[in-house]
């Protein structure tokens, strides 16, 4: 009898250290209802974060084209969709030492696009711009 009482404890434990490490359940973007063109992830005071919003909002872009714009340093869940959008389609991007800003998601394409320039140059692309 005591030792089923001790399997039951250590189960027990084992399922509630489980529980305690596992990961929060919020979804990637959901690439199959997700119409935008970009997804934007930026951050309040970051410099080439505001190199691309600054392109756009001059260019008109965000009328030739639908970019959701998610601020991910203060807003935690834009961050774990960020995370979560990264680790499943983009495993190519090491997030070890963290997620640097901006990143572009192509919902569409399934693909990552990181750094100023580079998302400034998709967005022209998707837009028909020449540079």
């Amino acid at each position: 009898m005591k030792k089923i009482i001790t399997i039951i404890i250590i189960a027990f434990i084992l399922f509630a250290l489980y529980k305690a490490t596992s990961k929060p359940n919020i979804s990637p973007v959901n690439t199959n209802t997700d119409s935008s063109d970009l997804i934007l992830y930026w951050g309040e005071g970051c410099p080439h974060c505001e190199n691309v919003k600054d392109y756009i909002k001059a260019n008109n872009l965000d009328q030739k084209l639908k970019i959701n714009q998610e601020e991910v340093y203060s807003d935690k869940q834009n961050q774990q969709e960020l995370r979560n959008s990264i680790i499943k389609y983009c495993p190519e991007i090491d997030i070890t030492k963290g997620i640097g800003v901006p990143m572009g998601f192509d919902p569409k394409e399934n693909k990552c696009i990181q750094g100023d320039k580079p998302i400034i140059d998709f967005i022209n692309q998707k837009a028909g711009i020449n540079q």
